[in-house]
């Protein structure tokens, strides 16, 4: 039988788990949605219970489509959302409060304040979260973690408390000088224990194993990676230069820059991309924070059925008959950097129906992640002429097609759609000695290409018109 690899991948709206062997193919897949709530304006929470109970679920029906059981797995490898608070019982594992989600916005007072007490400080990170969920808390001995941290905990049955250095840099709290351990002056400042955090290690390698009770048989894990970061190991992009665009949830345009951190703008911050044998990789990245997340904002207004039916309607226009859109539910990530903007919807006319307004939030996508890219495109690293994709917005070739066209770049569409998963697999594979360091290319695979159909001068023009209607300049 040959060895097996599980990835779990639990994204902002959805659990998956693929199992794949060691040449990359996936024999089994189970995907389950994942609910967030909005308590006020700006708050974004999920209930992290039902994210490990997703997690198990998908890990069982991923494992029943393949026909195999745990005791077949060499190896498993974990990749989450990002920067997300998960506190929990150290004793039971339970969550003692809500997950604050990576997109929520109650840390912007926080973050001021550390920012004047001299720190690096970010709402979206932990580091200006985690206070107020372990003082919601009550009393009782706690642990805390990313989304990778409490799903390693529970699938080891509290044996594992790790996180990896890609997910502990999105955190605040890491120590840049070391890059190994937390920031103690950052913990002093909030009066917190190191007792509660989890312990930085590699991206790959053994990580821990699972224990029987919670998965069936005791796995190793040999790879943890957060999420965007997986899906370079997909398309073979750790070397400089290497980059890829992942439209989930978010749209994001990352790019590695090898052993050292290189920025091209302030916009685009330098994360890790991965760590091993004490040896980090680096990377940066822009982020269109609203991108699918729009479409389905759009789909709940009633408007269409779904996502999918959204596309589809925009498939029935020649163009957007003139109208705009700004995808900015959440504010304006790279290269913009304002939380406190709005979408905007521009140039409405009679003329505009379904398909046209669809075609407008395919677009508005599209322009948003041309800002980015032409950043990138500015600076001295040295990126290839095409541009990997993946995600669920590219399973729609319209939408692949509008991105090739307005980026005047040939567009590579990952056969696996959710590269984020079988990237957490690859590095799993590469932890588990499955495969080398160079064998990755060997596992990059594309199922389309899509060449920019319009001229460079039309495109510079609907680039334009877009950025007037909208209003933004950078």
């Amino acid at each position: 039988m040959p060895e097996l690899i599980l990835a779990l991948d639990v994204g902002t709206t959805s659990a998956r788990a693929l199992v794949m062997d060691a040449g990359g193919a996936v024999l089994g897949a189970e995907r389950r949605p994942i609910v967030s709530t909005f308590p006020a304006p700006g708050l974004v929470e999920q209930d992290a219970a039902e994210v490990w109970r997703l997690a198990q679920a998908v890990i069982a029906g991923a494992l029943a489509e393949a026909g195999r059981q745990a005791g077949d797995l060499a190896a498993l490898g974990v990749t989450t959302q990002r920067a997300s608070v998960v506190v929990w019982d150290a004793a039971t594992g339970e969550p003692v409060g809500p997950m604050i989600v990576w997109s929520d916005l109650r840390g912007l007072p926080r973050a001021e304040a550390l920012q004047a007490a001299g720190f690096l400080a970010w709402p979206q990170t932990p580091a200006c979260k985690l206070e107020a969920a372990l003082a919601a808390a009550g009393p009782g001995e706690k642990r805390w973690g990313t989304v990778d941290s409490y799903l390693v905990w529970r699938l080891t049955g509290g044996a594992a408390h790790v996180t990896d250095l890609s997910n502990a840099w999105l955190t605040g709290y890491l120590d840049f000088g070391t890059m190994a351990g937390w920031n103690a002056a950052l913990l002093a400042h909030q009066g917190l224990s190191v007792d509660l955090f989890p312990r930085i290690v590699d991206t790959w390698g053994e990580l821990g194993r699972t224990d029987a009770a919670a998965l069936g048989a005791a796995v190793p894990i040999t790879a943890v990676a957060a999420d965007q970061q997986a899906g370079m190991f997909a398309h073979d992009a750790l070397a400089r230069g290497g980059w890829k665009a992942t439209y989930g949830t978010s749209a994001a345009l990352m790019v590695s820059s090898g052993p050292a951190p290189e920025s091209p703008h302030p916009s685009m911050p330098v994360f890790a991309l991965a760590a091993a044998k004490g040896r980090p990789l680096f990377c940066c990245e822009g982020m269109v924070i609203s991108a699918g997340a729009f479409l389905d904002w759009m789909a709940g207004l009633g408007l269409y059925a779904d996502a999918a039916r959204l596309s589809a309607a925009a498939a029935t226009a020649a163009d957007s008959g003139g109208a705009a859109i700004l995808p900015a539910l959440q504010g304006l990530g790279a290269p913009h950097g304002r939380l406190e903007a709005a979408a905007q919807l521009a140039n409405l006319r009679p003329s505009v129906g379904a398909g046209e307004l669809a075609r407008a939030a395919l677009e508005g996508i599209a322009f948003r992640m041309r800002e980015i890219e032409s950043v990138v495109a500015a600076s001295d690293l040295p990126l290839p002429r095409g541009l990997p994709v993946d995600g669920g917005m590219a399973a729609s070739d319209l939408f692949c097609q509008i991105q090739a066209d307005i980026l005047q770049r040939p567009l590579r569409r990952h056969a696996v759609r959710d590269a984020t998963a079988y990237g957490a697999g690859v590095a799993a594979a590469l932890g588990a000695g499955l495969i080398a360091e160079g064998g990755l290319s060997g596992l990059a695979r594309y199922d389309a290409t899509f060449a920019p159909k319009i001229s460079a001068d039309e495109a510079d023009a609907k680039f334009g018109a877009w950025k007037a209607a909208v209003g933004i300049e950078r």
